[in-house]
């Protein structure tokens, strides 16, 4: 069904269907009726206009003050805000007959009530690309017969217009970088060009959806359309890409390099002058990046292929300083630097650098940091700390998209205020940031099924679903890693997404396909290893996964040493995590068990909140279990048991740590019985199988463990 018909038959149901007691429609002709279709519209245009702006304030209150001024311009105050009580009282009686109180009058404010009243433009002021087909495309201009009645209402009217207009704008652009389906696609472009004649993106859409039908008469007749239309315009230049649909079209090229021709996806349209008759016009696009967590629509997916897409990043350098001190400020620009740096090798996103003079605008800067294609924004700031000597650094990052909301923050003590001291510390609250803006990102795509989205953005599904902490996610997990895979198969991601699920699953599902993970991990983080040589979390995930392997010991000790020896040569590389993994898995393989647990203890006591440790909680548990840290796993099994109830092997070590420490009984046949309810054919030699590193001394002792707890 094409978009129109939904949308008129949807229009149709929300007038059969709408509760409110006062509609108000503001597009056109402005009206006011009743649940029963009764018009109460106010006579006089000054009260018409009262109405209208409380109805266009987002149902928030407005000063009396302020309705003063617009109303009134050319009044003193006194005059004016008289004339207003008045206008109020011609207001409420001409919505009496609705019954009910549709204003809250205050003393300093109006409101008009949200739950009692509708609006045409708020509807589509708030509508989003979900669900673009329940509005309607306005066809008149918004409370037109309200110009002239004062001069700064006239203005005020000219910024909702333009509010409107570029909300609709917004939104038509998000459902071209989104829609499949050819005749959605053109009907969006037809909205689109009736609010912006001159938007190249939704040409360019119309024009290639034509050629990928095999309409190419229609793609002619649409390319000789838009040169005349964007030629019109005085001084307009023409983007590359539609420079180049343009010309492979009107020269008749075929469809193959038509559509490949230019169409870069995520590529900055730069506006450049050309020669000759055909390319007199000049107007530089807005920067247009499709959404890396979803699949790209199919007019643009064949013109991306082999580009991988990525969260894109704008950090504000240098980071601010509070206060007047040069320490701080030395700090800042140092910091600033190397935290933009820490994140340019990541693959998983885009670094946007700032042009020279750029200048966000201050009513709405995250406008201007899209324009620049980010997604995120990240602040810091470097404030005085504890002591007097200390700075204090804070991390904060702001989703663009969402109007600037805050996702992720830390803050991070430096040592000395030395910058140089403190490179190290700043790897962890960076890869904190990773992981939380992944989760973000997950989170953002939630209500998306499974087959809209990117192999990135199913990556983060994953990473979301297993930090659910549930066996019954697995099948969904693996099936979305096949398909993730199958899209995109030189993507890192992917590969590290895999090596986690396969060690997650291998130590909590403890049947004959779980324990097939093990090589298959093997084998994904081999992959990994070579996707990115540069990382050392994916030799350390290999030699987590070798250990598990009696054979394997060997060549699992020797990746640990050379990453923990690279790490080592690094300025500061000592106060890494990566290099505290390094020393708790030597001393695992050493069964030096008690430094193991305090290493542990450490990493899992990291104060920038990473998911990542969450997810690999249970694996901090259990080198705790073994290194005699009881009451630290007691702890934590209780906080897992009441969040994450159905971790099998969180609660393996949790049980173990109540026999051990010789808890009550009631708690431990408690965590017995779920446990045996979560996995039923779960057995003690089936738990000992994965730790085939232990000497038999600790196997004998777990073994005990595990008899007093009751399991067979």
């Amino acid at each position: 069904m094409g978009m129109t018909k939904m949308l008129s038959g949807s229009i149709r149901q929300a007038r059969e269907t709408d509760p409110t007691l006062l509609r108000l429609k503001l597009i056109g002709q402005m009206e006011a009726r009743t649940l029963t279709g009764e018009s109460v519209l106010p006579v006089g245009g000054k009260t018409r206009a009262l109405l209208a702006i409380l109805a266009l304030s987002d149902r928030k209150p407005v000063l009396r003050s302020r309705l003063a001024e617009l109303l009134w311009s050319r009044r003193p105050e006194d005059m004016a805000r008289a004339s207003l009580r008045q206008e109020i009282h011609r207001l409420l009686d001409a919505l009496s007959p609705v019954g009910v109180e549709l204003l809250d009058v205050q003393r300093h404010s109006l409101t008009l009530k949200p739950a009692l009243t509708s609006v045409d433009a708020e509807r589509i002021l708030t509508a989003s690309v979900r669900t673009i087909d329940s509005i309607p495309a306005p066809e008149e201009i918004l409370l037109g017969e309200l110009s002239g009645i004062d001069p700064a209402l006239d203005e005020w009217l000219e910024q909702q217009r333009t509010r409107l207009s570029h909300h609709l704008l917004t939104l038509y652009e998000g459902c071209l970088r989104e829609l499949t389906d050819p005749e959605q696609v053109d009907d969006v472009t037809d909205r689109l060009l009736k609010v912006d004649p001159l938007n190249e993106a939704a040409w360019r859409a119309k024009i290639q959806n034509a050629l990928r039908r095999g309409e190419h008469a229609r793609a002619m007749a649409l390319a000789e359309q838009a040169t005349r239309v964007l030629g019109q315009e005085e001084g307009y230049t023409l983007s590359p890409l539609t420079h180049g649909v343009l010309a492979g079209v009107l020269k008749g090229a075929a469809l193959d390099g038509a559509v490949t021709v230019s169409e870069s996806v995520g590529a900055e349209d730069v506006p450049v002058q050309f020669s000759g008759e055909e390319n007199q016009f000049s107007r530089g696009p807005s920067y247009q990046r499709t959404d890396p967590m979803l699949a790209l629509p199919l007019h643009l997916a064949r013109a991306a292929a082999g580009q991988a897409r990525k969260i894109s990043l704008l950090i504000l350098t240098p980071f601010v300083v509070d206060g007047d001190n040069d320490t701080a400020l030395k700090c800042a620009i140092s910091l600033g630097d190397q935290f933009e740096l820490l994140f340019v090798h990541v693959e998983t996103f885009d670094i946007v650098a700032k042009p020279e003079g750029f200048v966000a605008d201050p009513v709405n800067p995250m406008a201007s940091y899209r324009s620049l294609g980010a997604d995120y924004v990240i602040t810091g700031a470097v404030r005085a700390g504890a002591s007097d000597h200390a700075l204090r650094l804070i991390l904060k990052v702001m989703d663009v998209r969402a109007g600037g909301v805050i996702v992720w923050g830390a803050h991070y003590d430096l040592p000395d205020g030395d910058p140089r001291s403190v490179a190290s510390g700043l790897v962890g609250p960076a890869a904190a940031m990773q992981w939380g803006l992944l989760l973000a990102e997950a989170r953002r795509v939630a209500n998306r099924a499974d087959g809209e989205l990117s192999a990135l953005g199913k990556v983060a599904r994953v990473f979301k679903l297993l930090l659910k902490g549930s066996n019954e996610v697995f099948p969904n997990v693996s099936q979305l890693l096949d398909m993730a895979a199958a899209e995109d198969p030189r993507e890192g991601n992917v590969a590290l997404m895999r090596v986690l699920y396969c060690l997650i699953r291998y130590e909590n599902d403890w049947s004959d396909e779980g324990t097939e993970l093990l090589a298959e991990g093997v084998r994904f983080a081999r992959q990994l290893v070579t996707l990115k040589p540069d990382a050392s979390g994916g030799a350390l995930l290999l030699a987590t996964l070798l250990m598990h392997d009696r054979a394997s010991f060997p060549m699992a000790r020797s990746i640990v040493r050379m990453e923990a020896k690279a790490l080592e040569e690094l300025e500061c590389g000592r106060g890494l995590p990566d290099y505290l993994l390094c020393q708790l898995l030597l001393r695992l393989f050493d069964e030096d068990l008690k430094g193991a647990a305090e290493l542990a203890g450490q990493l899992r006591n990291n104060p920038y909140h990473s998911p990542l440790y969450i997810l690999i909680r249970p694996f901090f548990m259990m080198v705790m279990m073994l290194g005699g840290e009881r009451r630290d796993v007691i702890e934590m099994g209780r906080l897992m048991a009441g969040l994450y109830p159905n971790y099998p092997s969180a609660l393996v070590y949790y049980l173990v740590a109540l026999v051990e420490e010789d808890e009550s009984a009631e708690e431990i046949r408690h965590v017995r019985d779920h446990l045996a309810r979560l996995v039923p054919d779960l057995t003690i030699a089936k738990i000992l199988s994965r730790f085939p590193y232990l000497g038999d001394e600790k196997k004998a002792e777990l073994h005990q463990a595990f008899l007093t707890a009751g399991l067979s």
